[in-house]
């Protein structure tokens, strides 16, 4: 919490905490909403199951 709030504290740390807190709040929302959709579609839980296997 400490670090949170001295990043707050320089306007570069609070411009980075602006843009690197979304981007990672939406990467981590569409993996877990692709899990979701890959389990409820297909009952799998990896994309290597899912795939077809080459022979």
């Amino acid at each position: 919490m400490l670090l949170l709030q001295l990043l707050g504290a320089n306007p570069l740390g609070s411009l980075v905490l602006a843009l690197v807190v979304p981007f990672v709040v939406v990467v981590l929302g569409t993996y877990v909403g692709a899990l979701m959709a890959l389990q409820s579609f297909f009952g799998e839980s990896s994309w290597q199951d899912v795939a077809p296997a080459e022979e």
